[in-house]
């Protein structure tokens, strides 16, 4: 209790933030609730679950709709709080569908909680097949009335301007006595020989040949400003034939008609079998696929719903979900041409998320090295342990990170250095010394006599010996030696100088095609192994090679690195 009240304290006295600060005190605040306010668990205090509830409150503009249903599927079956519930009910309808459809509340707790919900968190209820008998019996004491338009309610779903105004009773109508907020407002009795819907369309044809222009509305501080982008996200409502009445937002044309419970035909719009299926047995389904051809929704969408019933009769009556465009991970890409070695993203979107994730991991790396290196204090040996480990781990992330950025860079053409005359051989000792010294490897490259120079950027062609002799000594059995050796090849009067490294045994039998493969990982899946894979790191010596005119060729017994001479070097600069 102390350590709770001591962090209770410290998210209450948090100042106002914004960006990430703002996700993280939002999301503590929403975890408190749900741990200590449950109705099986000793009460908490009123007023810290006030003081929280006000600390939502007034996060709530700051976080998108995005991040608070996010926080309400987090949430899932934990969500035991009444006043959360109660809280998000009173959201968007989407994050109110969300919320209701997750909440875990006793009977009892329903009970006296459906009183202060909206009609649309008490129709999602509906929908539900776990709650229990008092929980139907409450919902039903409503009886129709959660369905009836009224005049002074501002979240009904629908233009604001189809409800019922004072401005749309004719002028020879009678008055009727306003009602208070929250009161609901029947449709007037029939005139003369015309029925209620007669009565409506006649209404609101006056209002509308009468009104003046409507103002263009403020954006809402969760959506954005332009309204012309489609959306990313939308809630849907279909009938009991599966066919799309109702969505929040996006195009209501390019949905509206749409049916689940037909599976797509080729290049048509409509679900897969998934949700074909789970509509043909009347069941929830998550994450199905859902394709819209022509349009500004057109694409892949991922659909989550469940069913509701009549209460009285138990019919079933259609889907309530939510319809989200699908994540990287959850779509098949087309893999970018063999030079560059990448897939699925662009080198400009590669090279921003490696700058975005080498941030945090530097951060990460210094604290451990503080930690290990006791920089501002003793600690024990255990942490500077993992501590160290920490360090290490941070340390090939970063070197890959750096792979991932070279990778990007080649991929784009850039060019920012000037080559210069290179000793091929002092170049390919240095480095093989330095494996030697670090890490205790078994090199044994056989230079030849006289090798002529290269003309190459130094960091390119140390980045392409080291990154080959790295490669093969990380897949190489411990204890076997690394043997290769470096000549100069005539080429029709010029020549290149190339260096052939024999493969490991690990590496014996296996074909260029699986060597070259991104994807793909041995039955034994080396340990120290290059942390992109083995396909990554040769497609980025061949990348690397190609700028300046060399190449690397798989030969059944070896790897040649091959790389110009001089000469054709300087007729391919001049040329």
């Amino acid at each position: 209790m102390v350590r709770f009240n001591d962090l209770m304290q410290t998210v209450l006295a948090a100042d106002d933030r914004a960006g990430l600060g703002a996700v993280t005190l939002w999301r503590q605040c929403v975890d408190l609730l749900a741990q200590h306010d449950r109705a099986d668990r000793m009460p908490m205090a009123a007023d810290q679950r006030a003081a929280l509830l006000d600390r939502l409150s007034g996060l709530r503009s700051k976080m998108s709709e995005t991040q608070r249903i996010a926080t309400v599927v987090e949430l899932g079956g934990r969500l035991r709080s009444a006043s959360l519930v109660e809280f998000f009910a009173h959201d968007r309808p989407s994050i109110a569908a969300a919320a209701m459809a997750r909440a875990q509340l006793p009977d009892m707790v329903w009970d006296d909680l459906l009183p202060r919900l909206t009609p649309t968190a008490r129709g999602v209820l509906r929908g539900r097949r776990d709650i229990g008998p008092a929980t139907r019996l409450a919902l039903e004491a409503f009886g129709p009335s959660d369905l009836v338009l009224t005049t002074v309610r501002d979240d009904m779903v629908g233009d604001s301007d189809m409800l019922l105004t004072a401005d749309m009773i004719p002028a020879n109508d009678v008055q009727e006595p306003e009602v208070e907020a929250g009161t609901v407002t029947p449709l007037r009795a029939p005139v003369g020989d015309k029925d209620q819907i007669r009565n409506l369309v006649d209404r609101i044809a006056q209002f509308t040949s009468t009104r003046s222009p409507p103002q263009p509305l403020e954006p809402l501080a969760d959506e954005p400003a332009d309204r012309s982008a489609p959306p990313r996200d939308f809630a849907f409502e279909t009938d009991a034939a599966g066919v799309i009445l109702w969505i929040d937002r996006g195009p209501r044309a390019a949905l509206i008609g749409l049916s689940l419970g037909d599976a797509a035909l080729e290049g048509g719009s409509g679900p897969d079998g998934h949700v074909a299926g789970a509509f043909a047995r009347r069941s929830g389904f998550q994450n199905g696929r859902f394709s819209i051809v022509g349009g500004t929704m057109a694409g892949e969408w991922r659909l989550s719903a469940a069913p509701f019933f009549d209460p009285r009769s138990g019919r079933f009556q259609g889907y309530r979900g939510q319809a989200r465009r699908p994540f990287l991970h959850e779509v098949a890409v087309q893999p970018l041409p063999p030079r560059d070695g990448l897939s699925g993203l662009s080198a400009d979107s590669l090279r921003q998320l490696v700058h975005e994730l080498r941030t945090p991991l530097n951060a990460i790396l210094g604290f451990a090295e503080i930690i290990e290196q006791e920089l501002f204090g003793p600690a024990g040996a255990e942490y500077r342990d993992m501590a160290g480990n920490i360090a290490v781990d941070a340390r090939h992330l970063l070197a890959a990170f750096d792979d991932l950025d070279l990778a990007a860079r080649v991929s784009r053409g850039d060019d920012v250095s000037t080559p210069q005359l290179l000793d091929p051989e002092m170049l390919v000792r240095q480095i093989a010394s330095r494996f030697r010294d670090q890490g205790g490897a078994l090199v044994d490259i056989a230079m030849a006599a006289s090798l002529p120079p290269v003309q190459i950027d130094p960091v390119q062609g140390e980045r392409m010996v080291q990154h080959l002799l790295r490669t093969l000594i990380s897949v190489a059995p411990k204890g076997e030696a690394v043997t290769g050796a470096c000549w100069f090849q005539p080429d029709g009067g010029n020549g290149r100088v190339v260096l052939a490294i024999d493969r490991p045994s690990s590496l014996a039998g296996m074909e260029e095609a699986q060597l070259l493969d991104p994807g793909y990982t041995s039955d034994g899946d080396w340990a120290d192994g290059p942390l992109l894979g083995l396909g990554f790191s040769l497609r980025l010596i061949r990348s690397l090679a190609g700028t300046c005119g060399g190449s690397l060729d798989v030969e059944p017994g070896r790897l040649l690195l091959a790389i110009p001479a001089a000469s054709i070097a300087e007729d391919t600069q001049h040329a």
